[in-house]
């Protein structure tokens, strides 16, 4: 699926409030990885909510494979668009309300599927392997007992037991450890066809594998570019209250002293490694 946003604008209905989103033009092709970052009320929730559309533009529009969000509103089709979409909010762990680890799951997938139990349940079977989470022991496990990782990953496998064209991901990494970040980090980098759209304050756990950055600042996008050029953006992200990777900041801090490396590194250890080097060579 592709979403375009053309000039799309949201302004909540509250007094003299001003623009939560103010002309957004953005193109997001099948199969890209990207991350939306800005600072707290900069307008990312908005967005995915756009996105995901929950909520339609106060202004300008927003295509889905080239239709109108408005028209798919008017003809009813909303919900077969959103079939398409799993989105997972920040800390949906605290949105958990069924009796087992397993109802939980399979909730979705009833409400779109239908009672289609040998289905939803082979389903099932295979996200949670990929998970290496035990289905039998979430057949009769409250949700509520699960670690906080555990949690996160029930959260995650719900979302995609409808094999979403695209994900839409919020804050997904907060409130876990680093052994928890990794696992996941490392499970999105995985996915090869379904775009993953994740919203984050912290580009940090997520510059090593997303192709694109967009920057969300005061309700506009001020920067929209492929990781490569990161980088050259460090500034700029800066001036616009986005927090620049720290990875990309000591190499961009070089870079202004006069020492460039031979390969950009997008992962701590990497340039440790680049700076060894560099140091032998010298």
């Amino acid at each position: 699926m592709q979403i375009e946003c053309r000039g799309a604008s949201y302004l909540y209905e509250i007094p003299s409030h001003e623009w939560a989103l103010a002309d957004i033009d953005l193109t997001i092709t099948q199969g890209e990885k990207i991350a939306i970052a800005g600072p707290a009320g900069s307008g990312k929730t908005t967005l995915i909510q756009m996105l995901d559309a929950l909520i339609l533009p106060t202004r300008g529009d927003i295509l889905f494979d080239g239709v109108s969000v408005r028209r798919l509103t008017k003809t009813r089709k909303l919900t077969s668009l959103r079939r398409r979409i799993g989105v997972l909010f920040q800390f949906p762990e605290h949105q958990f309300f069924m009796e087992t680890a397993y109802d939980e799951l399979a909730f979705a997938a009833r409400n779109f599927l239908g009672p289609d139990e040998v289905m939803i349940e082979q389903r099932a079977r295979e996200i949670l392997q990929k998970f290496q989470m035990e289905f039998e022991q979430l057949r009769h496990l409250s949700p509520f007992n699960l670690s906080s990782g555990e949690k996160r990953k029930l959260a995650l496998a719900s979302a995609l037991m409808m094999s979403p064209e695209i994900l839409i991901l919020d804050e997904p990494t907060a409130g876990m450890d680093a052994a928890g970040r990794r696992e996941l980090i490392r499970y999105i980098s995985s996915f090869e066809h379904t775009t993953v759209i994740l919203v984050t304050h912290n580009i940090e756990d997520f510059v090593g594998i997303v192709d694109r950055i967009i920057g969300i600042s005061g309700g506009r996008k001020v920067i929209d570019v492929n990781r490569q050029a990161l980088m050259d953006h460090v500034d700029a992200m800066e001036a616009a209250g986005i927090d620049p990777p720290l990875v990309l900041k000591i190499q961009h801090w070089l870079k202004k002293e006069g020492i460039v490396l031979d390969t950009k590194s997008y992962e701590m250890e990497s340039l440790i490694h680049s700076l060894k080097k560099l140091l032998e060579i010298l």
